[in-house]
């Protein structure tokens, strides 16, 4: 299950970048642009496998609802690429949940004029530090508080619509005596307005 999982979403990101890149756009040669939307704001909505990705174990089995808010950068994060502050969760649909609450900063790269790669950094507050599954196997976090990062690759169907592909990391970066992490591999719907 979780293999096909993993590669439906690598066959998703690959028909993403594709399907852009056969439209025949201006892209990465001609100029990257970055901070393109960072006057308006974003919800984004959408679905994924919960505790799927490279680098947590994968002990968890389930989905997870995701939604995010992103608002307009501020003029003083110019400096840093006008980055849009963002609020997030995750919530787990699992015998065994976790369930996510983050915060923090969101970068996109637009490598055509439709097609871009996301960042973003900042923390979570979760639900619970540990857990065990039905089997017995314990996921310890390390901190009720942690790390969030985020990967993204998204697609612009107008200026207003559009989906994304997305990885969300969350783990202490190895702070506390216990660091095993929680991920979700998935994909959302875009409104920008």
């Amino acid at each position: 299950m979780r293999t096909s999982t993993q590669l439906a979403a690598m066959v998703a990101f690959l028909a993403l970048g594709s399907y852009s890149a056969a439209a025949g756009e201006a892209g990465f040669l001609g100029g990257i642009d970055i901070g393109k939307n960072a006057a308006r704001y974003e919800v984004r909505a959408g679905g994924a496998a919960y505790d799927v990705g490279p680098f947590t174990p994968d002990t968890f089995d389930g989905g997870v609802i995701n939604g995010e808010v992103l608002a307009p950068s501020p003029a003083f994060l110019a400096v840093l690429g006008s980055p849009r502050p963002y609020i997030g969760t995750d919530i787990a649909i699992s015998d065994d949940p976790i369930d996510v609450f983050y915060a923090g900063l969101n970068w996109e790269a637009y490598l055509t004029d439709r097609f871009y790669l996301g960042f973003s950094l900042g923390g979570s507050v979760n639900t619970d530090q540990k857990k065990r599954n039905d089997e017995g196997e314990l996921r310890d976090l390390g901190s009720p508080v942690l790390f969030h990062l985020q990967a993204s690759a998204g697609l612009d169907f107008t200026r207003d619509i559009g989906m994304q592909v997305y990885l969300n990391h969350i783990s202490n970066a190895n702070l506390a005596s216990s660091n095993d992490g929680l991920e979700s591999t998935g994909a959302r719907l875009i409104y920008r307005f």
